[in-house]
């Protein structure tokens, strides 16, 4: 026998007595698809999530990163610590979208600061998975602020797949927290992380700047390039290759600044720049070369490659049949 879905009793006997009226059968009744929605939509986000940042991983070549090809210029990780960080990160980018979903009719400060609790958690998991290597600590900021932004404005009857209110929401959620841990930071002058040394001399905000502006190098750098990449017939693996090296050109990164110094960071940002200005969609054999040159100068521009992980989870998600 099943139960009544309005009240839990037996549902024979609320059916016979007519106990509930239709109105609390429909509440009841929405409540449920409600409930199911909910929760296949946010495995549904999770679950590209996670795809993107194995994808990110899986592109190749990535000048000075890790892809399938090299190491970049990193002599601690290769494609297997990835995907065993980003296999770790699964549950986490779940809870991220949760946490949204629960919590947007709360302030979006408070969406934020349930996400960076459990992002703390993350980054124990992470460090677990790859035995004390920091492989995904700027994509469990970015990507699991973006799963939030994306929970909070989910709804059963449409969740929402346009990319400027999913930036303008992880703007939103995190702008307050990120000024404070600035003002803090200079107030007194200590650095503890390899960016904060950037801010307190430079005022380079890194990744947390750019989130809290609502990641205007995604909307406008990272997406029209992966788009026009692909509209030009260019395979996923391609056209984010090529992707990558428009945000490399049009980003200040602070990874690459901290490995080899502004100087040295500008000069090979230029490079990409004149690279692209010349042939706007490079082959496969330019990006190794810039893979190479990147490698020798001990230069990695990781804030890009989480940029990119971005860019491939919102193109993937806005455009889901």
């Amino acid at each position: 026998a099943r139960n009544c879905i309005v009240c839990g009793a037996p549902g024979r006997g609320c059916a016979s007595r007519r106990l509930h009226t239709v109105e609390q059968l429909q509440q009841a009744t929405r409540r449920i698809l409600s409930d199911h929605f909910q929760e296949e939509d946010r495995h549904r986000i999770a679950s590209l999530a996670l795809q993107s940042l194995l994808d990110e991983a899986c592109v190749t070549p990535k000048p000075g990163l890790v892809d399938r090809a090299n190491s970049g210029s990193h002599r601690d990780m290769d494609i297997f610590t990835f995907t065993a960080s980003a296999a770790a990160l699964a549950p986490y980018l779940d809870r991220c979208v949760a946490l949204g979903q629960h919590t947007r009719q709360q302030p979006p400060d408070d969406t934020f600061a349930a996400l960076r609790r459990a992002g703390i958690q993350a980054e124990r998991e992470m460090f677990r998975a790859t035995r004390g290597i920091n492989t995904h600590k700027g994509a469990i900021f970015t990507m699991g602020t973006l799963c939030g932004a994306v929970g909070r404005l989910w709804s059963a009857p449409q969740p929402c797949r346009e990319p400027e209110p999913i930036l303008a929401m992880c703007a939103q959620m995190t702008r307050q927290a990120v000024e404070e841990d600035f003002a803090a930071m200079r107030a007194s002058g200590e650095a503890k992380t390899v960016g904060q040394p950037l801010y307190l001399r430079h005022r380079l905000t890194g990744i947390r700047g750019a989130v809290a502006s609502g990641l205007p190098s995604v909307s406008q750098i990272g997406l029209p390039a992966l788009r026009r990449a692909r509209e030009a017939g260019k395979s996923r693996n391609d056209a984010a290759a090529i992707t990558l090296l428009y945000l490399i050109a049009g980003v200040t990164d602070t990874n690459m600044i901290a490995r080899g110094g502004l100087e040295k960071a500008d000069r090979a940002r230029a490079g990409v720049q004149e690279l692209l200005e010349k042939d706007p969609l490079p082959d496969i054999q330019t990006s190794c070369r810039r893979d190479q040159d990147f490698i020798r100068q001990n230069l990695s521009p990781g804030g890009c490659a989480d940029l990119l992980a971005v860019t491939l989870f919102l193109d993937s998600w806005c455009t889901l049949p």
